[in-house]
């Protein structure tokens, strides 16, 4: 099967990095994030906190540690005989920080897909990807719209109702055995 994996909130552990260095920056004390929309909760501008990740992006994007369980899982899918395709709301100019990433915590990388602020239902289609995990609710429910199953990965900004074609996973553990338990109804 071709899984579809986001790589922030899914492989890279990088929203409690990214809230630390926030909050260094904005000099606030937000223990979590409820909202994607991260601006929002330092009460700062989109345009501002752009800036700010625009101006630390190596940083930003090389620091943080993979998710617990996200290699291990990824390794597990590949032995499996899935395909792994990378698609990732990070933009063409990150994808090389992004291959170093992977390559720094030896995690498999064979495709990687930068869509900035493109469409990942759109590449879903493109590439025939049979299955996605993903952490942001709004591309779950796209995705999930696409006729393909969507493995969300529990996070505290996405605790909205989930529609039909999304199951919240609380691990790489709970991903891995439903995607098993989709191929298991295959055959």
């Amino acid at each position: 099967m071709r899984i579809g994996i986001d790589i922030d909130g899914v492989v890279s552990d990088s929203y409690p990095f990214w809230l630390q260095e926030l909050n260094r920056h904005y000099g606030k004390n937000i223990p979590v994030v409820d909202d994607y929309d991260m601006h929002l909760a330092f009460g700062v501008s989109s345009e501002d906190m752009n800036n700010f990740f625009d101006n630390n992006v190596e940083r930003l994007l090389m620091m943080p540690e993979p998710i617990p369980g996200a290699k291990e899982g990824i390794e597990a899918l590949l032995r499996d005989g899935h395909e792994i395709i990378y698609v990732t709301a990070r933009t063409p100019e990150q994808k090389d920080l992004t291959l170093q990433w992977f390559l720094l915590k030896e995690i498999h990388h064979e495709h990687v897909l930068c869509t900035g602020f493109g469409s990942k239902a759109e590449v879903v289609k493109e590439w025939g990807i049979e299955a996605f995990i993903e952490d942001y609710q709004v591309n779950a429910k796209l995705i999930a719209e696409c006729g393909v199953p969507v493995f969300l990965l529990d996070a505290s900004y996405n605790q909205e109702e989930l529609p039909q074609g999304i199951i919240r996973c609380h691990n790489w553990k709970d991903i891995i055995t439903g995607i098993r338990g989709i191929e298991s109804k295959k055959t």
